[in-house]
């Protein structure tokens, strides 16, 4: 088990993808939180990976976690980041798994916190075969990347 915390804002397939892969190497975080409005397929997550904390309708609480993934659809995240800002602390890593939003306008929404990450997982993944594109903002070093 990994010890820090993860939250999941947004519990659709790509948060599966996800989970699978920490699942299946063995690396599973000691918590992890996973906030949709979607009730019915949270539990439907949970039944798949116990070890989630459903957070129902509840992204703040999935937010203040140590990395944040942003598993929303692109038209929905501004908002989210919005609602969410003052949840997330400044040694957190907030991960955008949307291909449309850039790091700056993110930065920017979050009042310039600076340790954002875009990555765009792949079906594959959930077996840790996958190839997941990932772009770093300019103040991860690069020991922090690998």
């Amino acid at each position: 088990m990994i010890n820090f915390s993860i939250g999941f804002i947004g519990g659709g397939r790509a948060v599966r993808i996800i989970l699978g892969g920490f699942k299946r190497g063995g690396k599973l975080p000691r918590r992890i939180i996973v906030s949709d409005i979607n009730i019915e397929g949270l539990k439907i997550l949970r039944n798949e990976f116990p070890e989630i904390i459903i957070a129902e309708k509840d992204n703040g609480k999935a937010a203040s976690q140590d990395i944040i993934f942003i598993a929303l659809h692109p038209l929905v995240i501004g908002d989210a980041l919005g609602e969410v800002k003052a949840y997330i602390k400044p040694s957190s890593i907030v991960i955008s798994l949307a291909p449309k939003i850039t790091i700056s306008t993110m930065s920017e929404v979050l009042d310039g916190h600076h340790k954002i990450v875009r990555m765009i997982p792949n079906a594959p993944s959930i077996i840790n075969e996958g190839y997941n594109p990932v772009a770093f903002s300019p103040s991860f070093t690069e020991m922090e990347r690998s």
